[in-house]
């Protein structure tokens, strides 16, 4: 079975496999030392040939000698979605990523020994936004991957999967990431609870990079690193605490900060925990068991299912048409109903806590009035972040019978 997990990074990227034999995710190495686990996110089209293309560190050497156009920044392109124009060659964002993801997948199969396609791949990126996942979603078609052996994932969900992939006394109360990178510091926390034989993960993220800058003064950094933890934990039990990014790397000393966070805690340190963490994501989704029980709520997952009140045969049900738990991005749905003696559409707000549930009537008069079961609706959930969902009910008419009036009632639902 091979399964791969990608961090696909604006700057660096990574990827890992899944080694079934040692039951966790393998990293891939791309430079000597192999401790280097990052590759650049730059690709080079060749001077004067059509399909000369390459990416990573080739790219980067090939650009030093000036043999082709290099291209960076892939996914602020991708965020624009703008064609990009460099020295007279124009290229769309997607193609762009097809080529990077096309290297990331064949460096993974080299390392995994074999030529076979994945047979699931998790994609996980830090700005984790509808045009950006689009685009990495055209690419993905392009390379002629089916998709629905892809999964895309956040920095904050990938990081959830890891953690929950470790020893069960490592996560049994908080866990947190202090990711510091060349932009400053991010915060993300992890908490679990137990609710009805279930256990419900949340999160939240926290954005420092104003008041915790990237420096080389480790005095200061220091200083503002204990501030900040002393704060962020003030009555809080933490079991583990990760440290991830380049600013923990090389000279980093701030010593009185990692005694402070190795009091009563676990501390680990390490930069691949993304790229492992979306791999677990794609195991789990594959082969399933351990996570069964377990709803993962985090900025990348809604946390509010949305259930609608129906009849069937002459029984009153409710329709769940979306569990809390899924990830946001494709967790859009659409049904058709025969309306009978029904000029409201009732939707219930479920928030996986179980408090707070709402009810919503969506009023269909403007919609022409037919005789019972001689219209039919078409209502459609589609989703733009964790916390806007837009509703869209569609008159359909009834077949040959009776032609659509063409009216749509359109409404935004926050979560």
């Amino acid at each position: 079975m091979f399964i791969v997990g990608i961090d696909l990074g604006n700057e660096y990227s990574q990827v890992c496999y899944y080694n079934v034999a040692k039951g966790e995710p393998e990293s891939v190495a791309f430079q000597m030392p192999a401790a280097n686990l990052r590759v650049p996110t730059v690709v080079l089209k060749e001077y004067g040939k059509d399909n000369g293309w390459m990416a990573g560190e080739v790219a980067l050497s090939c650009n030093t000698l000036g043999e082709g156009v290099l291209f960076d920044g892939l996914l602020v392109a991708a965020k624009s979605g703008a064609k990009v124009e460099k020295k007279n060659v124009s290229v769309m964002p997607s193609q762009l990523i097809r080529v990077y993801l096309t290297f990331l997948l064949q460096s993974a199969k080299r390392a995994f020994g074999s030529d076979e396609e994945p047979d699931v791949i998790c994609i996980t990126t830090d700005d984790y936004c509808e045009e950006i996942l689009d685009v990495i979603d055209e690419a993905v078609g392009l390379i002629g991957i089916s998709k629905d052996k892809v999964i895309y994932s956040g920095h904050v969900e990938s990081f959830v999967y890891y953690a929950l992939s470790s020893k069960p006394e490592l996560w049994k109360n908080d866990n947190v990431v202090f990711d510091y990178g060349r932009d400053g510091l991010v915060y993300c926390r992890m908490a679990t609870m137990s609710d009805m034989g279930r256990r419900i993960v949340m999160s939240e993220k926290i954005d420092l990079k104003e008041v915790v800058g990237y420096t080389i003064d480790m005095d200061e950094l220091e200083e503002k690193l204990l501030s900040v933890s002393r704060e962020l934990f003030d009555r809080k039990l933490i079991t583990t605490v990760y440290l991830t990014g380049e600013g923990f790397e090389g000279d980093f000393s701030c010593e009185r900060f990692i005694n402070f966070l190795c009091n009563r805690r676990r501390v680990f340190a390490g930069q691949n925990l993304y790229a492992k963490g979306a791999c677990y994501q794609a195991f789990e989704t594959r082969v399933g068991g351990k996570l069964k029980d377990f709803i993962i709520g985090c900025s990348e997952r809604i946390t509010t299912g949305i259930e609608m009140k129906i009849c069937d045969r002459g029984v009153d049900k409710i329709l769940r048409l979306v569990r809390p738990g899924v990830n946001w991005y494709k967790a859009g749905c659409s049904y058709d109903f025969i309306v009978d003696d029904c000029r409201e559409v009732e939707l219930f707000l479920s928030p996986v806590t179980g408090k707070g549930k709402k009810l919503l009537k969506i009023p269909l008069t403007d919609f022409p009035v037919r005789e019972d079961k001689a219209s039919r609706i078409n209502v459609t959930l589609d989703f733009k972040s964790d916390s806007c969902c837009k509703l869209k009910i569609t008159d359909m008419g009834f077949g040959e019978f009776v032609k659509s009036s063409g009216k749509i009632i359109e409404e935004d639902i926050m979560l």
